[in-house]
């Protein structure tokens, strides 16, 4: 088995969590939820970020029954070789999707807002070569840039927010509290899928802490602070834009940064929110394909990594392209089936490995007693 050699410390750790959940949330979760909420999609955001706290409460206690260990690690051990071998076969394939949804919303974002006439292609080529260049330097290096680069997200986004309030109105929020379950359920559900429940994925980093004393309050403090992001995302737009026109927009946050026009000083102020989401996302595609990288090799006992780099950022610039035929079809599939499937991931399958460990716990405790006798 390969040795980790790479270390990174608990607020790097924080960071990677903040960036990895605002990734392609920061954009995407506001319009779904305002679609299907309106006025009241802020109720979603506060049920999602209490939900998600329940899911990171499944995934620290997993990881209080195999310290140490990545999920790939997790499974084996549970299911034995054989078995969780099929299961981390599972798990790499749902990360090689969710990195081409990724790229796939880059894409779409870039040509339907800044570039028009360019192929998506051509814009998957170039994230990923810095996506494979960062998965080849490693999880210590990732760290390291995501420190260096949290004030290009922070302050961009606070001047956003702040460049807005002179439009926000609290009359938009009315009439409060009406709407129908089912939007409920759904708009929750969505925002719990992308990204609380792919929170499993970091699983695959958290061995390499320093200090794992520290690693469950940054991951709690990590998803608190992402959520409460898209939190206020939402809410400045519905106080800013208003509930209907908000909702008519693919990317209502993008919306808000062409609003700001203070005189001929500043304008074009939605360049802060490619800024904001362009950093974010890179960071969550690297960290997925860096998990996709370590999980290969675990899984195939192999001691190095940085060799997979390269073909399988060619392999995920290709089916990123052919695999979602339309973003209709993309955005369909995403709101009502996705969620699902990473439920299975990030619930019941650790739900099922810790139910497995106090099995095997137990019956090594009663054959302790036994030979005691």
């Amino acid at each position: 088995m390969m040795q980790i050699k790479e270390f990174i410390t608990p607020k790097q750790l924080l960071f990677l969590i903040y960036f990895f959940c605002i990734g392609s949330a920061i954009l995407a979760v506001p319009a779904t939820l305002l679609e299907t909420n309106r006025q009241n999609a802020w109720v979603c955001s506060v049920l999602a970020i209490g939900l998600a706290l329940l899911i990171v409460a499944v995934l620290l206690w997993l990881m209080h029954r195999y310290p140490q260990q990545t999920f790939i690690e997790i499974a084996k051990k549970a299911l034995g070789p054989y078995a969780g071998a099929c299961i981390s076969l599972i798990y790499i394939f749902f990360m090689f999707i969710q990195s081409t949804f990724s790229l796939r919303d880059i894409s779409t974002f870039m040509t339907t807002q800044i570039v028009p006439e360019t192929l998506p292609t051509w814009i998957h080529a170039l994230v990923l070569l810095a996506v494979i260049y960062g998965g080849y330097l490693g999880i210590e290096v990732i760290a390291r840039t995501a420190e260096i680069f949290l004030p290009w997200i922070v302050v961009p986004f606070l001047l956003l927010i702040s460049l807005n309030i002179p439009q926000m109105k609290l009359d938009r929020l009315y009439p409060l509290f009406e709407f129908r379950m089912d939007d409920l359920v759904l708009g929750t559900t969505y925002f719990l899928g992308n990204p609380f429940m792919e929170l499993i994925f970091v699983l695959m980093i958290t061995p390499h802490i320093k200090d794992g004393k520290k690693v469950k309050r940054m991951i709690v403090i990590g998803t608190v602070a992402s959520g409460l992001t898209i939190t206020i995302a939402v809410a400045a737009c519905i106080l800013a834009l208003g509930a209907n026109i908000a909702s008519m927009h693919s990317y209502p946050v993008y919306l808000l940064g062409k609003m700001i026009s203070l005189g001929a000083t500043i304008q074009h102020v939605e360049v802060l929110v490619a800024i904001i989401w362009m950093l974010s996302i890179f960071f969550k595609v690297v960290i997925v394909f860096y998990a996709i990288q370590l999980s290969i090799v675990q899984l195939c006992n192999l001691r190095v990594r940085n060799f997979l780099s390269f073909p399988l950022g060619l392999i995920i610039t290709g089916v990123a392209y052919y695999i979602i035929p339309n973003t209709a079809y993309f955005n369909y599939f995403e709101k009502y089936y996705w969620p699902f499937y990473l439920l299975v991931l990030s619930v019941c399958f650790p739900l099922l490995f810790i139910a497995l460990s106090y099995i095997k716990k137990n019956k090594a405790a009663k054959g302790d007693r036994s030979q005691q006798t």
